[in-house]
């Protein structure tokens, strides 16, 4: 009986709000954290189409997992983490060999960029292919399997505010926050988020962790206080790297935003607006300031299938 599904879904980038880090890595070669993480407007669409191989093998690619996308800057192969989260599904329910699997990445995250563009397709593809094969894996599941592609999948699987701890794989959630908009501006260079890290472990200094005031000033509803508190650990190492990060910064608080900060490892920044007014007067300062803006605001969720 020959089998065809297609599916959609809509992947959601993140911002980090806080980011606390403990110098050297562990054992396993990551960084301890402490980061406060929300889910964004600004997405990727993925679609997912399987199909039976009808016993045929392709040479030049065994596992049958086709990528596609819209965006040359990412690689379609095993180095890409929708390949590597699909590959994941293949072997744990062994069905390597058995279908094919195309996947189309119409990619609208800026890539290399701090805003978990990779890691929130990758939960993508875990979350179709849990839908498709039918498999009925619980949170709990998936995000085991997400900690197997990298550090931010189980929060984007999660999705909305949430603390993150360990490396990224210990996650609470915590209320939503209130709708804001939100501005971001890059410069278009990317910092890959390994080399960030290591230039932390040579010249980055370790500051004591505030998550627990500032997961309090959420659950109290006290927002002034959380976001005076914003801090980045990561951000004056990126900006001996790219100067533009604290320029654009500087740009924004011109424009009227108090809120900003670099988010990841960069060089993405964000302002935090409390109108549309306030949010298109930054957007409409920082075009010709950047390489790309992109207006966007707060959203609950992470992943929606469409």
């Amino acid at each position: 009986m020959k089998t065809q599904k297609e599916l959609k879904v809509r992947a959601s980038g993140k911002i980090n709000l806080y980011l606390n880090v403990s110098k050297n890595p562990r054992s396993d070669g990551y960084h301890e954290i402490k980061s406060i993480m929300q889910s964004i407007g600004l997405s990727d669409e993925l679609t997912f189409k399987v199909s039976d191989n009808e016993n045929t093998k392709d040479a030049a690619n065994p596992n049958g997992i086709y990528i596609t996308s819209n965006d040359i800057n990412i690689p379609l192969d095993e180095r890409n983490l929708v390949h590597k989260a699909a590959a994941i599904i293949l072997d744990e329910f062994r069905l390597r060999g058995k279908y094919k699997i195309e996947i189309n990445i119409k990619k609208h995250i800026p890539v290399c960029a701090g805003l978990a563009g990779g890691s929130t397709n990758a939960a993508a593809a875990l979350v179709a292919l849990n839908e498709i094969f039918a498999l009925n894996l619980k949170y709990p599941k998936l995000l085991k399997l997400a900690a197997l592609v990298g550090s931010d999948v189980p929060f984007c699987i999660k999705g909305g505010t949430v603390l993150a701890e360990g490396r990224g794989d210990k996650l609470s959630q915590l209320p939503d926050l209130p709708f804001y908009w939100v501005v971001l501006a890059t410069d278009g260079r990317k910092l890959h988020t390994k080399d960030i890290y290591e230039m932390f472990d040579l010249v980055g200094v370790p500051v004591r962790p505030r998550h627990r005031e500032l997961v309090r000033d959420i659950k109290e509803k006290q927002y002034d206080r959380f976001f005076e508190k914003l801090e980045n650990d990561l951000e004056k190492v990126a900006a001996i790297e790219d100067g533009k990060v604290d320029s654009l910064k500087e740009k924004v608080r011109d424009l009227g935003a108090d809120i900003t900060q670099m988010t990841g490892s960069g060089p993405t920044i964000f302002a935090f607006c409390s109108d549309l007014t306030a949010a298109r007067k930054v957007y409409n300062g920082l075009i010709a300031q950047s390489e790309k803006a992109i207006l966007t605001h707060t959203t609950p969720y992470s992943l929606l299938i469409i």
